[in-house]
């Protein structure tokens, strides 16, 4: 008997659960602990395993009061949990007030609550809350597939409202489950018109975003940190080009500039403060031009729009020489492009760049100082081994000749497993040593070679390369193109594009990371990165295909932002006002709950009838006129039938009738048969005839 009852266990503080009307059915609450877990689930990547041990700790408690076996906890029962997730939320979570913590806040709520769900008002709010989970999710994550899990998330949570809804002897889940389906489909144009007309309204408050970098770039690199990104093959940005996609070769993604070295470590160095700020960085949209901007006349602009992943940071990446085209984006001093905020969210932003513009002819002293900059007594073979052919070189240009004809002569190699390099003197033990490494290692001694010869140089971290996608034309960008080049400074040239890896694996630049890797080093990447899979037949068409819905999704749903939202609603409805975007929704409300009511009496019209059924039909109206009505209960055999007793009728003429009549209605598996129906409707006609002819006689 106990496990048909929903509480075994009722006391007076379990009063306001009592009767049926307020009693939770017995398969919605099921519908109600699966939404839970439906709606938990995504989230369950950023949250510490103890909040998920909790959530299946209140979900087989209530399991068991389900079953008549516990009852529900006590107050200072509750309050103990609740005190206790919250101390545990503060702990995991560092302390720090951030999306996660307020994630985790809600998640740990919501678990809790099944332990007091007891009545259908606790239920609704169950419910509420779920919805609310779901839309959470989308701050982590905005992809397609997430998009599609939370409309599976809704028809769900709504199945579980429905239930609700339902007596208790008449709940039937999957019945809820299609139900709800349909009210989610007939939701989703009006959803649509709102998207597309709903003005974009800045949020009145902010929550800090998720931490931890995504792209993987750092303003600290160390020899072998770019090799270890290129095992990713997270997209890090998605590049739309006005006109034809540059060659690979020229495809050099300016992100960061390192010019500080120090154990071992490039990070970026130390800014001056100048009286004018304008000296420093220029942001798109003053009314003035870039006091350090290079003479770009008679250079052909390259122009295009990226489409960048979450950073967590706020520096951009772009083509040598750019000029930001984008408000709230700026050029800084070394050429790099970054934003005011850190990029949280998929970041669009326009640039025009100037290949090949030359730039710093005259250099800042403190920028020289800076670019030249080198720890006292560290790498000592280097320094000595520097100025030596630097002495034998009849200038900066010949020095960088030397350098990397050094390198192509000696057995350096191009590796994913460097060997590790001590803090100090690793220079040293990377150039004499191992003389094995990647992208950083060589970049970072050539760096280090040109400050020992007294050159200014800096290393710049950022992207080489991408693959164009053949469905779309579009550049993608992938963690494993991140690269590392460097820059020498000349009297006569200004700052001089060198990249060392070109002397060990040409290759590389050339064609891509895949074309330098050994076969040793691509046994090293996982199967499911894009440079293994395309090893398989028939996969890459595949992977394009996603790679495009994904591109597409990204600029018309993701990156639907005020900007793009104003220029569409421009070329709709013209000039742009409020009223006229009041129309533009009242129409298209209008027409989405058109379309539904449509739909509704779509589903409930009339089956259609048999022609067999149609010509008795249109035979009864006539004889209605004469005043011969057929009774309901009637089958036409027992119509004919009456009206041949009643008016004197041959019986072999209503025989036949009532012959062909049955062959048409009661034998389903047979098809009308044009010519049949035609000798029906005569045989009728006929009839209706004579009973005409019998009334006027």
């Amino acid at each position: 008997m106990n496990s048909l009852l929903e509480n075994p266990k009722p006391t007076s503080r379990d009063a306001s659960a009592g009767g049926v009307a307020h009693q939770i059915p017995r398969n919605s609450l099921v519908l109600l602990m699966l939404a839970q877990v439906v709606v938990v689930l995504p989230h369950a990547a950023h949250l510490s395993l103890w909040i998920v041990a909790v959530g299946l700790f209140c979900g087989w408690w209530r399991a068991m009061v389900y079953q008549g076996r516990f009852g529900y906890p006590r107050a200072w029962v509750k309050l103990l949990l609740v005190l206790a997730s919250g101390l545990g939320v503060a702990i995991s979570e560092t302390g720090t007030f951030s999306l996660e913590t307020a994630v985790a806040l809600l998640i740990v709520a919501f678990a809790l609550k099944l332990l007091e769900m007891k009545n259908r008002r606790d239920a609704y709010l169950v419910i509420f809350l779920s919805y609310f989970v779901i839309s959470t999710e989308f701050l982590f994550d905005q992809s397609i597939p997430i998009a599609g899990y939370g409309l599976f998330a809704m028809v769900v949570v709504t199945a579980g409202m429905i239930g609700l809804n339902q007596m208790h002897t008449v709940v039937h889940p999957v019945a809820s489950v299609k139900l709800a389906g349909v009210l989610v489909a007939q939701a989703l144009p009006l959803m649509l018109i709102l998207f597309l007309f709903f003005p974009r309204i800045a949020p009145l408050w902010s929550v800090p975003l998720p931490g931890g970098a995504r792209s993987g770039m750092s303003d600290e690199v160390t020899p072998g940190d770019i090799a270890r990104m290129t095992r990713s093959d997270e997209i890090a940005f998605r590049v739309v080009f006005d006109a034809e996609v540059p060659r690979r070769s020229k495809l050099y993604w300016r992100g960061i500039v390192y010019s500080w070295f120090d154990s071992g470590t490039w990070s970026v160095g130390p800014v001056p403060r100048l009286k004018r700020p304008e000296d420093l960085i220029h942001w798109a949209g003053w009314n003035r031009d870039a006091v350090f901007f290079p003479e770009h006349d008679g250079i052909e602009a390259v122009e295009y729009q990226v489409l960048l992943e979450p950073t967590r940071s706020n520096w951009l990446f772009s083509l040598d020489i750019p000029w930001p085209l984008t408000s709230g984006t700026a050029l800084t001093r070394d050429f790099r492009l970054m934003t005011n905020d850190p990029v949280n969210s998929l970041f669009r932003y326009e640039v025009r760049s100037y290949p090949g513009a030359r730039v710093d002819e005259d250099l800042p002293d403190w920028m020289r100082d800076r670019e030249r900059y080198l720890p006292a007594d560290d790498n000592p073979r280097t320094v000595a081994f520097a100025r030596r052919l630097h002495s034998e070189s009849s200038g900066t240009l010949d020095f960088v000749s030397k350098v990397l004809n050094h390198i192509r002569a000696r057995p350096y190699g191009y590796t994913l497993e460097p060997p590790l390099l001590p803090k100090r003197d690793s220079v040293d033990a990377f150039w004499f040593d191992t003389q094995r490494g990647f992208c950083v290692h060589y970049a970072g001694a050539f760096v280090y070679l040109m400050r020992a010869a007294g050159l200014p140089a800096r290393m710049i971290g950022g992207y080489q390369g991408g693959e164009v996608n053949p469905v779309t034309g579009h550049l993608v960008v992938r963690q494993y193109d991140a690269h590392a080049w460097a820059e020498v400074w000349d009297s006569g040239y200004g700052w001089i594009h060198v990249d060392p890896t070109g002397a060990v694996a040409p290759e590389r630049i050339e064609h891509g990371l895949d074309a330098a890797l050994s076969s040793d080093d691509r046994a090293t990447l996982s199967t499911l990165t894009n440079l293994r899979m395309g090893d398989f037949p028939g996969l890459a068409d595949l992977m394009y295909f996603v790679e495009s819905m994904e591109h597409r999704w990204n600029i018309w749903v993701v990156g639907y932002d005020g900007a793009l939202q104003a220029n569409y609603l421009k070329n709709l409805i013209g000039e742009l006002s409020p009223l006229r975007i009041g129309l533009a929704m009242l129409v298209g409300g209008s027409a989405s709950l058109s379309l539904v009511v449509l739909a509704l009496f779509w589903r409930r019209r009339a089956a259609p009838s048999h022609p067999g059924v149609r010509v008795f039909r249109r035979f009864c109206d006539g004889l209605r006129r004469h005043g011969l009505t057929r009774s309901p209960e009637e089958t036409p055999a027992v119509f004919l039938t009456r009206l041949a007793r009643e008016r004197g009728f041959p019986e072999g003429q209503i025989a036949t009738l009532i012959d062909q009549l049955d062959a048409l209605l009661y034998n389903p598996e047979r098809q009308a048969d044009p010519s049949e129906l035609r000798r029906l409707r005569r045989g009728l006609r006929r009839v209706r005839l004579q009973l005409a002819l019998n009334a006027t006689g």
